[in-house]
């Protein structure tokens, strides 16, 4: 199974107009999720809306907070999905973007993806997720793993390779009991497709430094 289709809904798809994805209106009256059209204040606002429910069921959430910076890219979040954003058994999904024409929600973007895993979510997913089995493969490229140290901890770095390309997405998968995190970055091409467009498909090394600044939300 490639990285492409670790999530349902890809903020690649979920915040650029020419991918545009039907929503549905979710009304939860506890959160606020922006009562105007900004995108950024309503998109923040399904994560808050996520990252409650999982907290009222006693669970932690980590996050990168609202910005970070990375290989000189500014990355927005963290964005939730108004609707088929769920985690199967329970979890909070998050996207951090960067747009790379300097306009928010318009042109081509990069995507760091979070998910926090329940233990039940996980138990579910650790299958497809930790053992991507994508089709097509070259004998020569191969999934590719590596242990890394993420905040003190052992975490797993996995690259997985497309029937064209050696890394087409990189994953990082990271237990902090109770809770499992697995944060993804896809490969994103230029408009020729010659150009290798994500900060974290060209160095997955990057990905690792990044998520050293885990940490639980709220602060």
């Amino acid at each position: 199974m490639s990285i492409l289709n670790f999530r349902r809904l890809s903020l690649l798809k979920l915040l650029v107009p020419v991918a545009a994805l039907a929503t549905v209106l979710t009304t939860i009256s506890c959160v606020e999720l922006g009562g105007n059209d900004d995108p950024d204040d309503r998109f923040y606002g399904y994560f808050l809306r996520d990252a409650k429910a999982m907290q009222d069921v006693g669970l932690p959430v980590y996050w990168l907070g609202r910005e970070f910076n990375a290989a000189g890219l500014a990355f927005r979040g963290p964005y939730g999905a108004e609707f088929g954003g769920e985690v199967e058994g329970g979890g909070v999904f998050m996207g951090y973007v960067s747009w790379l024409d300097g306009t928010p929600f318009k042109g081509t973007n990069i995507s760091l993806e979070i998910t926090v895993y329940s233990p039940h979510a996980w138990e579910l997913a650790r299958e497809r997720m930790a053992n991507p089995s994508p089709q097509g493969i070259p004998r020569q490229y191969s999934v590719t793993r590596q242990k890394v140290k993420v905040m003190g901890r052992e975490a797993e770095l996995i690259s997985v390779p497309s029937a064209t390309r050696p890394v087409n997405g990189v994953m990082l998968i990271l237990e902090l009991d109770p809770v499992v995190v697995v944060a993804t970055g896809a490969s994103v091409l230029s408009a020729d497709g010659a150009s290798e467009l994500s900060i974290f498909v060209k160095d997955p090394d990057l990905l690792v430094q990044v998520m050293q600044d885990l940490r639980p939300y709220p602060e």
